[in-house]
């Protein structure tokens, strides 16, 4: 993997990638090129931190079953329209 790839990888594409990290479905090479990027961005570390803390409380809520998706992607959408707000002010 060359370092341009880590150079052109937009913040959107990685904050989209957050969950299958979080959730270990990516593959070795996607797992690289978003932690690159999660090292070097701390907008997107903090979504990351966000996204994080959701999922372990999801975990803790439903004792360690997967939550469904509708409520996955309530979450996801309400944190990041929540994040947009915040970075805006």
């Amino acid at each position: 993997m060359s370092g341009d790839q880590f150079e052109d990888l937009d913040c959107s594409a990685v904050i989209a990638d957050v969950w299958t990290l979080l959730d270990n479905e990516c593959d070795e090479a996607s797992r690289l090129r978003v932690q690159h990027h999660l090292d070097s961005c701390g907008s997107c570390l903090a979504q990351y931190g966000i996204e994080e803390k959701i999922k372990s409380m999801i975990n803790r809520k439903c004792g360690g079953e997967r939550a469904p998706d509708g409520l996955r992607e309530r979450l996801t959408l309400e944190i990041r329209r929540s994040v947009t707000i915040s970075t805006e002010d």
